[in-house]
């Protein structure tokens, strides 16, 4: 019976949270084209993005230009991969957990932003309207509060043939127990992908050094350390021509409580169970 009771309490918590997410989104105009105004406030949280794309995609590259011209701005403490959808099956695999893992995601290009606090489908008319509308965005995130104070650095080390070790210490600065995933994105800062403009992709995720889950006590940090080899197999492709100063590797924890979202861009509904990033810190090799 207990069991029982327990069960039920998790599941009116997921409802609850997934009635507020839903009511939140639903209200944001998120796919009108905004002008965006810098405010003056001072940025909170530095913010992940996952750009779900593809070579053949005749909208994505306004979406990658518009990403890789905000990031070199330098306006944001701001990080993201391109996950190339039809060039490698496990940013593939990353894609699909943004639909309940069980379909192809509903429309390229569509960038998530912290796990899915908010994403936006599609582009703008041209590559200005499109960097408008992400700033929108991603100042909105920077302004958000993690539920979870949680600090996290990170580290690369080249150990040569094509290798190298990711060591990310979390620290749970909060009062109470965290669980929640931990994935460093290798990637490459100009990637062998080119897109259908025939540019290279920025940032392309190749595979995670790090793809796990973790638990801190309050108080609590943890060291972990994951290798990894281009030599080896991902996804059924290797990467032995890496070089040391075309690497980045970008960690981000997610929490493990579900967020359901909602949004729409004409005719495409996206439904998903968002996992909200909690800290994020990126790392080249020494």
């Amino acid at each position: 019976m207990k069991k029982y009771i327990t069960l039920g309490l998790i599941m009116m918590l997921v409802i609850v949270s997934s009635v507020n997410a839903i009511s939140s989104f639903n209200n944001k105009e998120l796919y009108e084209i905004k002008n965006y105004e810098q405010k003056s406030s001072t940025f909170t949280n530095t913010v992940f993005a996952e750009e779900t794309t593809a070579t053949w995609c005749l909208n994505c590259p306004m979406a990658a230009e518009a990403l890789y011209n905000i990031y070199e701005s330098g306006n944001y403490s701001f990080y993201y991969v391109a996950l190339v959808d039809d060039m490698n099956t496990l940013a593939k695999k990353r894609n699909c957990e943004y639909s309940f893992g069980i379909i192809n995601v509903y429309s390229f290009p569509t960038v998530y932003l912290d796990g899915g606090f908010n994403h936006i489908i599609g582009r703008g008319n041209n590559v200005e309207e499109t960097e408008s509308e992400y700033r929108a965005l991603i100042e909105e995130a920077t302004q958000r509060t993690p539920s979870k104070t949680i600090t996290m650095e990170s580290s690369v080390n080249w150990d040569d043939n094509a290798k190298l070790t990711c060591t990310v210490t979390i620290t749970n600065q909060g009062n109470s127990l965290y669980l929640g995933k931990i994935r460093s994105y290798v990637t490459e800062i100009e990637s062998r992908w080119i897109d259908y403009s025939g540019n290279p992709y920025h940032f392309g995720f190749l595979d995670y050094a790090l793809n796990k889950f973790i638990i801190l006590n309050p108080g609590e940090s943890k060291t972990l350390t994951g290798i990894f080899d281009g030599t080896s197999d991902h996804g059924g492709q290797t990467y032995s021509d890496i070089t040391p100063d075309n690497i980045m590797v970008i960690s981000a924890i997610s929490n493990c409580v579900p967020h359901y979202r909602l949004g729409y861009q004409g005719k495409y509904t996206q439904r998903y169970f968002a996992f909200y990033v909690d800290q994020t810190t990126a790392a080249t090799p020494i």
